[in-house]
């Protein structure tokens, strides 16, 4: 039996009910609240898998083996039972000791599991002084999606910071089945995507594999993840989660289908059973993320990611999910397929006195200019001067987007953190 949270940092009251609010900072601690976890994990609305207790315990186990961030994961309970969860973790860079996402730079959102019927404001209230009392000289909140319960939360009080972005998605229930929402895509793109799935069949035989099979996911996963950083590395680009020396140990962990708890699933395109476009992610609550994928730049003429993701979806429909997220940055060859696409923002909450330099002076002034100078320059050039940027190290930028960034300029800004 899951023992009972420990050590009450704060009690107040929702709704006439008396809150107690608590951190958990050990593996151990996150093993005990499995039971109340999982239960407001059932309840809880929105694109929350980043937040589960299966993710948060995997990214746990990666940290306590490697030692190199503290958990601050903050949880309000009510009668015993969880109401609401933000799982966060202390890392520290430089002078700066930064407040973030608990499995930051490797999730794709941040967010807070809350109970229906509750004010996810009101429930962030309770947090606040708890939240203050980490140690943090800031709290980064990144990529929050304008449909969660997180941004509902933070509200005008913690405003949105850096760029831009959203997160194309597709609601598969709006169509009875994959060839009625194909009808729905433009005439010209299904006619473009025809002529070059023809062209690439009078070269050989297309095929698509999808599942959790062992052999599949092993191969897309270890080959997506060194063709990316093949094309950050020519690109002149750089990314925070495949700078991290963890990063490739915590994919890895994904290949054994079940030992995480997490759905995984594996797709690959195929033409003459060589691999030119291929993608995996998780299955959590009926709604698919992609989390990395790659392809063939010698097919490049025939848009195989383009053409991929039109099999990604149909093997959506077959398989029973109803809901597609493509994760930011919105590139173009994502918004062919998905007709809706959701806000996503950082939002920095500064805390001390170098919080607030480091927010007001480098991240709301400086950055966005010396942003703009790296991404004018040449690939080659923009590589040397990421490099002698990154010399210093590699934690805790405010803004890591996506570990699949196409989109320009999404992986230079991880150097200027």
């Amino acid at each position: 039996m899951n023992a009972p949270f420990q050590n009450t940092d704060a009690r107040t009251a929702v709704a006439g009910a008396e809150c107690a609010v608590r951190v958990l900072r050990s593996l151990a601690e996150v093993e005990a609240a499995e039971t109340m976890w999982t239960a407001l994990e059932d309840r809880a609305q929105g694109a929350t898998l980043f937040q589960s207790f299966a993710w948060c315990r995997t990214a746990a186990e990666h940290m306590a083996r490697r030692g190199t961030t503290a958990l601050y994961i903050v949880c309000v309970t009510m009668r015993d039972e969880a109401v609401a969860i933000l799982p966060l973790a202390i890392q520290r860079k430089g002078i700066r000791t930064i407040l973030t996402g608990l499995s930051e730079p490797f999730q794709q959102y941040t967010d807070m599991l809350a109970a229906p019927g509750h004010s996810p404001a009101s429930l962030f209230a309770l947090m606040r002084d708890t939240i203050v009392k980490s140690g943090a000289d800031y709290v980064h909140f990144g990529q929050v999606r304008a449909d969660s319960a997180l941004y509902q939360a933070l509200g005008t009080a913690i405003p949105p910071c850096g760029e831009d972005d959203a997160a194309p998605c597709i609601t598969l229930t709006d169509w009875p089945d994959y060839e009625t929402y194909l009808k729905s895509i433009k005439s010209k793109t299904r006619k473009n995507m025809r002529n070059a799935r023809n062209k690439l069949e009078r070269t050989g035989a297309i095929e698509h594999q999808a599942g959790s099979d062992p052999d599949l996911l092993c191969g897309v996963i270890s080959r997506t993840y060194e063709g990316r950083v093949d094309w950050l590395e020519r690109m002149g680009l750089t990314s925070r989660a495949f700078r991290n020396a963890g990063f490739k140990a915590f994919v890895d962990r994904f290949k054994a289908p079940g030992s995480t708890g997490i759905e995984t699933v594996a797709m690959s395109l195929t033409l003459d059973g060589k691999p030119i476009a291929e993608q995996w992610g998780f299955v959590h609550k009926g709604r698919y993320y992609a989390f990395i994928s790659n392809w063939d730049d010698t097919y490049a003429e025939s848009s195989p990611g383009r053409l991929h993701l039109g099999e990604v979806i149909r093997s959506c429909y077959e398989s029973g999910v109803t809901s597609v997220d493509f994760i930011i940055p919105a590139a173009p060859y994502k918004l062919t397929w998905a007709p809706n696409t959701v806000p996503v923002q950082d939002h920095v909450w500064p805390l001390t006195v170098i919080g607030y330099i480091y927010y007001s002076i480098w991240l709301q002034r400086l950055r966005p200019f010396a942003k703009s100078c790296v991404e004018s320059l040449p690939p080659a050039l923009r590589q040397k001067v990421i490099g002698a940027v990154l010399s210093g190290g590699d934690e805790a930028s405010v803004s890591k987007r996506t570990v699949d960034g196409e989109a320009k300029g999404h992986s230079v800004q991880d150097a200027l953190s």
